[in-house]
């Protein structure tokens, strides 16, 4: 099985394409951040970037003459919106965006301007495209539709690839990290980290694979790897603070569990911490209490 280390030779044996839509699954701690990290990285480093930048200069020089205004950054066309720096070349960073920043020019939403042929690289969007919560409007199917005509390269995260929105599904290259690990010395230095991957091209063999586990809907076996430590190039404690976000002043109270002894006590307990019905705040619904306050706020002159 043939070894990529280098985007360069990823695209010349068409694994996938500069224009790409690519969605990275696999369960947590498997790799799927620090392979979207070895992406970024080979996007950054100035050969890469430097051919980005030139088509993207271009293209903002037909846009000037339509009245739109594009200044793309000078070292590279990387966009995420976790962390990512490639430790090789000093102060190439990625640039910060928001996933509900993309999308086509509406009345409903305000979306961002994107700069042509840029990068972008957005981690766990199962939320995003919930397939739960019905299709994602218009504008937003629309920008991965037409985002190969913009030069833009969409990579998205996620656990469990089918609750993403067939409509998205539909528009993506997979690519299932089965396996990474690491190479290191006799001294535990990290020298390199390789993943062993699945690609699949169509969502109705995505589809079939998922149900049955199947290879033979598989397209590809490949091998990807990163000379170096990958894992200095990422936080993978980014998404640790969700834990904490807005729940920052609670003090944290400590009880020791207990027997069940049969007392008056011990009852009172188990009801308290052992509830059968599950409340409905739980289920992410609103307190009628609650609704009934708020609208009653929405009302007041």
């Amino acid at each position: 099985m043939k070894e990529y280390s280098k985007i360069e030779d990823i695209f010349a044996d068409g694994i996938f394409t500069p224009y790409e839509t690519l969605v990275v699954w696999a369960k947590r701690g498997k790799g799927k951040s620090a392979f979207a990290a070895f992406l970024q990285t080979e996007f950054m480093k100035p050969a890469m970037a430097s051919i980005s930048l030139d088509k993207a200069k271009e293209k903002c020089e037909k846009l000037k003459r339509a009245g739109i205004y594009i200044e793309p950054p000078r070292d590279h066309l990387v966009f995420n919106d976790t962390f990512c720096e490639d430790y090789r070349y000093p102060g190439r960073i990625a640039y910060e965006i928001k996933a509900t920043d993309i999308g086509i020019p509406n009345k409903i939403h305000r979306v961002k301007q994107l700069i042509p042929f840029s990068q972008i690289f957005l981690e766990e969007i199962q939320d995003l495209f919930d397939s739960h919560l019905g299709a994602p409007p218009t504008f937003v199917t629309k920008s991965f539709e037409l985002g190969r005509h913009n030069g833009l390269f969409i990579c998205m995260t996620l656990q469990r690839p089918i609750r993403l929105h067939k409509d998205i599904r539909d528009l993506a290259t997979f690519v299932e990290i089965v396996q990474m690990s690491v190479v290191t010395n006799k001294y535990g230095k990290i020298l390199k980290t390789v993943w062993l991957c699945n690609i699949i091209y169509d969502n109705a063999n995505l589809e079939a694979y998922l149900q049955s586990k199947d290879d033979a809907y598989v397209d590809l076996k490949v091998k990807f790897a990163f000379k170096g430590n990958i894992f200095n190039c990422y936080d993978p404690e980014f998404f640790a603070l969700a834990f904490y976000s807005g729940n920052n002043t609670e003090e944290l109270k400590l009880t020791k569990s207990q027997r069940i002894d049969f007392t008056p006590e011990s009852i009172q307990s188990f009801e308290q911490n052992h509830c059968i019905d599950i409340p409905e705040t739980y289920r992410g619904k609103m307190l009628k209490s609650t609704k009934s306050k708020k609208k009653d706020g929405d009302n007041d002159d």
